[in-house]
Order: structure tokens, then sequence, then C-alpha cells
């Protein structure tokens, strides 16, 4: 086994190069996501315009055969930020998952050694929640305003806004100074504006590599520019896109080298000569690489060594899990060594990557003794840790908004992710439609996958949310019934609750009262609370904090208790919180509303009110909160609006007061009562 080298090497890297060249007083990452290895000018596209980056890498060491240790946003930034493997500092996926204290960060590494740290994140994979933010002074990972609408918009952050406050930090800092800057642009789905779409009018994916470069160029220039030895640069990406190769349309699904392969550049003007190396390099080789430049040790036991080191060339290690974690699938694991590709899978494939770079050419069956070679060598560490901790509802629909995958499968594991792909273009074609505003489109699609393929988790999960948000309750529901897993069980009985069905809620939650899951200990707690047991419903509340005290929808619970018991201040604390930490949080906002018109502040009511409805137009208390509030105000026309809003999502008794009420707006009575 060949991913570890021996201490020497790494001990040998911290000084290399830097003897007789001034060190650098800064260090800046740089990570595009979803970058493809070939889509920039310097890598050989001829017809893509990357000028900012191009002029970086003309004046730097471009390695052409660098590889991520994972396909997907999370694990991937985790390794090039700890310099370890997925399987060592825990991050195996988007959600479900966080970086283990046993993986100090760069950050912390360097910020005990006296620098200035920031992060500046564009996309909420990257949430401060999921602990890459240990070690920085600053991490701004506030990628969508409170109140901005859907979950989308509130999972990710326009790369030039980015830019620029990552520039401001930086101008206002003195050194040294550890930076590191995440832009989203090319991630699906792609929507470059001009002069970029015009462009590529049939490739809009290479459309946002070129908006990327424009919003990168401030920085980069401002780099370049920095007198004396300026900074120790590093531009690259947390993995591919597959566009369609092996049947892929985004990543995630596979480790072939259109996601696991990517573009690296280290910049250090006048100190390290431009150079091309094209021996096969990864992500953990990052932090070794800074810390021989800055002269200071890496930390111990590290997997990678200096990118600028010669001599032997390691293993290179990339894994996809999103399949096996989500839809049954079995673990992908791949190794690259030297110019053969193995990836252990049931169907087990193997590639020469110097006569088959496009990974065509299947070699297992012909070369049996070679693939079990390589495949002996994957860590049996790789197949451990692989369990998913629940996704709470805000964190699950701002990932969904962004095409990740949601839910836990009941499948044994054992599929070939191969025989996945009918299920990946159909879930991205439902994510497609409904992006468009094709709301049918998307739950007619999401239902004859299903048909086909019942046990598909993601499918079922998108199906619950798009009806969710539709209002469609009871088809919500029943979408998730064949669903066994907590998580499913857990949103089914919420469902439930919202509908009024306790009975049905409570016989759903009853097997899981000893839960460390916060979500199912706060979902107890609202069953409590409706059966009018508050002793038991704060006790649930107050349990799920303690097993994360951030979680949203606790603190949201809590503060919405506090409030129903008179506790104003209490409840304004916890639901200010709230929101804070999942701005799309409506009920939060919904309560923050009541606790602000309490305090006679009826302007601060109405904008949580209208917040809470954006967040969620079938919140139906909001909105009567806000035909309420804006009937107090004599606004006649807009408390009409938001009766006809309300009344639509209610029936029985509280409609038919909701539509005598409409008719006394109406009529300009004033709407009491």
């Amino acid at each position: 086994m060949r991913f570890a080298l021996v201490l020497a090497l790494v001990a040998l890297s911290a000084g290399c190069g830097a003897a007789s060249s001034p060190r650098p007083r800064d260090v800046v990452v740089i990570t595009v996501d979803t970058w493809r290895h070939d889509a920039a000018g310097f890598a050989g596209n001829a017809r893509i315009r990357t000028p900012a980056i191009d002029r970086l890498a003309a004046e730097g060491i471009v390695f052409s055969n660098a590889r991520a240790h994972a396909v997907v946003t999370l694990p991937s930034h985790a390794s090039l930020l700890t310099g370890r493997l997925p399987f060592e500092h825990g991050a195996r996926d988007n959600g479900g998952f966080a970086l283990n204290e046993r993986s100090p960060t760069l950050a912390s590494w360097l910020r005990a050694r006296g620098f200035r740290t920031a992060a500046f994140v564009s996309a909420f994979p990257l949430d401060g929640r999921f602990g890459l933010d240990a070690g920085f002074d600053l991490y701004d990972d506030a990628v969508g305003a409170a109140g901005s609408g859907a979950a989308d918009a509130l999972a990710q952050r326009d790369g030039a806004a980015t830019v620029a406050l990552a520039l401001a930090w930086w101008r206002a800092n003195p050194s040294p100074r550890f930076l590191w800057v995440h832009v989203f642009t090319p991630h699906f789905p792609y929507d470059a504006p001009e002069p970029f779409a015009s462009r590529w009018p049939d490739q809009p994916y290479f459309a946002e590599v070129e908006r990327t470069d424009a919003e990168l160029a401030p920085l980069l220039e401002a780099l370049r520019a920095e007198p004396g030895p300026g900074p120790l640069v590093v531009l690259t990406a947390d993995h591919g896109e597959s566009l369609g190769e092996h049947g892929e349309a985004t990543h995630g699904l596979f480790a072939y080298d259109a996601t696991a392969k990517v573009p690296l550049v280290v910049w250090e003007r006048g100190t390290l000569a431009p150079a091309a190396v094209d021996r096969p390099v990864g992500h953990v080789d990052v932090v070794p690489t800074v810390c021989a430049r800055l002269g200071i040790a890496a930390p111990d036991g590290l997997p990678g060594r200096s990118l600028l080191d010669g001599g032997e060339v390691a293993d290179t290690y990339v894994e996809a899990m999103a399949a096996h974690l989500h839809r049954g699938a079995a673990p992908l694991a791949a190794v690259v060594r030297g110019r053969y590709k193995a990836i252990r899978l049931p169907e087990p494939e193997l590639y020469d990557l110097e006569a088959d770079p496009g990974e065509r050419r299947n070699l297992a069956p012909v070369e049996t003794s070679r693939y079990e070679a390589l495949v002996a060598d994957l860590p049996k560490e790789a197949y451990g840790g692989l369990a998913a901790a629940p996704v709470d509802d805000d964190a699950a629909a701002r990932l969904r908004s962004l095409g990740y995958l949601v839910g836990t499968s009941d499948r044994a594991g054992v599929e070939d992710p191969k025989h996945l792909v009918e299920e990946d273009r159909a879930i991205d074609a439902a994510l497609g439609a409904w992006r468009r505003g094709d709301r049918d489109a998307a739950v007619t699609g999401l239902r004859r996958l299903l048909e086909r393929r019942p046990r598909c988790a993601p499918a079922r999960s998108h199906l619950a949310g798009f009806l969710t948000d539709l209002g469609r309750l009871d088809e919500a529901a029943e979408a998730l019934a064949p669903a066994t897993d907590e998580t499913s069980r857990v949103r089914r009985a919420l469902l439930m609750l919202r509908r009024g069905d306790t009975a049905a809620a409570s016989a759903l939650l009853a097997p899981f009262g000893d839960s460390a899951d916060p979500e199912t200990q706060s979902a107890l707690g609202r069953v409590a609370a409706v059966l009018g047991n508050r002793v038991e419903a704060r006790g649930r509340f107050e349990r799920a904090l303690a097993l994360d005290p951030t979680y949203p929808e606790g603190l949201a619970d809590l503060g919405t208790l506090l409030l129903d018991t008179g506790d104003v201040d209490g409840a304004r604390a916890r639901l200010e919180a709230a929101v804070a930490a999942a701005p799309s949080l409506a009920e939060a906002w919904n309560g923050l509303g009541v606790v602000r018109a309490r305090s006679a502040d009826d302007a601060g009511a109405i904008d949580a009110w209208d917040r809470a409805v954006e967040a969620d137009p079938t919140l139906a208390d909001a909105w009567f909160n806000l035909a309420a509030a804006s009937a107090r105000g004599r606004a006649w026309g807009r408390a009409a609006a938001a009766l006809e809003r309300y009344a639509a999502l209610v029936d029985g008794e509280d409609r038919a007061r909701a539509l005598e009420l409409l008719r006394r707006v109406r009529a300009g009575e004033g709407g009491r009562g």
C-alpha cells in the first residue's frame, strides 16, 4: 500500500526550494466549484476564454495530472484543507457529515503560527456547521440574504460578490494572511448572463467557466500586484463535471476523470519558475506544499507530500459515496497508480489512462491480476464510517435546490452505480423542470421514475419536497409512506401534524422516543405541544438543542413554545438565532413576527411575516397574521390579498371564517374579528 509516504519524505519537503529564495508572506487558496480539468485556455482548450486564470498559469506551475479525492463539494474541500483523505477526516458527502476534530485545517495550523485567517465561500455545502470553519478568524458563509426567497437563492452566492468581500478583507489586514476564496459559478444549473451566454448557446457550462474567470480577475490581479515576495497562491477545483460522459450529466455518481481530475496551479512570483508537471498528484499534497514553502513543519501523519518534491510517485485515492449513501449502490473507491486506474465495484473497472484517457475500454476482464493488485491496496478504512447523520429540513431543502441527493436508501448497497444512470437522468430532468417553473413536469417525472424504481430514495425525497412546496401536503405525506428510515418517517409525521392529524404523527414517531437525532426530538416536542403537554414539549426541544445547539428548527420550536407561555424575551432570542442560522425557516419568521407585534413593532412584524410567506408560501398562519396586521394598518388591498392566500390553504370552519373576513375587508369594514 502506497497512500502514506515515509516521514522522511515529508520532513524533506519542508525545506524544498526555499533555501535561497524569500518565503512567501501570505497564502491564498482559491477553489472553483465543478471546474473540469480541460475547461481553461491553459489546459489546451483553444476556444474557451479564461485570460485571468491563463495569466496566472503561465507564470506558475501547472499540474496537469491532479485529482480530487472525492467528487462532491464538502469532502473534497475537507481533503484540500486538512491534507487528509475522506475516510480520515470523516466528511464523506454533502450534508449528514462534518469534519472530525482529529483533522485540523490548514487555517488552524497557520493561525497558531500567527497568521490572520479568513474564508469566503459561495455555497451552502461549505456552511460552517459542517466543520470547515475551524481555524478561521472570519468564516463568511452568508450565501443568502434573509428573506431572499427560494432555497436555491439561499444556498449560493454570486461569485463576484464573494470575491469583492474577500478583496476587502485582504486589503484591510496585514501580513501574514491566509485567505481561502470559493466560487460556485460553474455548478449546475448553468445560467450565465451575457456576454458569456451567447458564446456558448449549446454548451452553457463553458459560459459559466468564462464568467468565473471574469469574477476571479480582480482578485488574481490584486495578488499579482502585491509588493515584495508576494503570496503563495493555489488555484484548483473541488471536482469536475461529467457533461454526459459515461451517462452522467453532472457529478457525484462516478469517479471517472471527468469529475475526479481537476485543474491545479501553484503560483509564487519570482521564486517558483513556471513549469508543467504531469505526474499524478492529489489535493492531499497541498497542505504539505504550503508548509514547505513557509518553512514550517506539516501536521504529523499526512498521506501527501509537497507538490514541489520529486521522487517516488504515490497512489491517488478517489471515492464517490453519494450513490451508496442515498441510493443503495455499492461504495465506490478508486486508485490511480502511474498510468492505471482501478475502480472497485461489483462490476470491476481498470483503465490505461495514457492509452485511453476517456476511460472507455475496461481492461479488468482481461487484466484481472493487475486489477486485483491495485484494489488490494485500497485501505479498508475507506469502507467504514459510511453512516450519514440526519439532515434537518432547512439544510435538506438547500441541498436539494443545488441538485444534491438527500435521503437514506433502504437498499442493500450492492448494486453497481452504473445501473443508476437512468435514475440520475430522470432526477436531473425533474430538477431542471422545477427550476424552469414547469411544476407538473417535475412531479410527473419523479412519479414515473418511482413507478419503475420504487426504492429510489432521492426521487421520493425530491417528490415529497416538491409537493410540500406546492401545498399538496397529503400527497407529500403519501409519497413518503413507503420509506421506512427514521428521517422519512419524521418528515411524514411533520406533514401529518401540519394537516392536523396529531394521532397519525404521534404513531409515526412512537418508535423513536430515544432517538439521538435532534430533528426527531424536535418533532416529538411538537406533538407534545399540540397535545398540550408543555413540560414534555420543552424537554424534547431542549434535548434537541443539547444534541445540536445550532439546530435551527429546535431553536424555532423552543422560541415558539416560550412565546406561547408568555416569555417574549426568551422567545425573541431563540427565534432570532433560528433565522440567523436558517434564513429560509418560515415558521421562525412567523413566530418572530408575533414577538415584534407584541412589542408594538408593527413594521418589523409585517417584515417578518413577509419573509415567512416568501420562504414558504404554504404557511397559512403567516398569511393570516399578515392579513390581520395589514387590516389594522387600514391597508385593505394587502389585507384582502393575504386573506385570499390564507383561505386557499385552509378548509372547514377556518375557510368559512376567512371568506367572511375577506368580505368585510373588501367592504372596508376593517376585517376585525
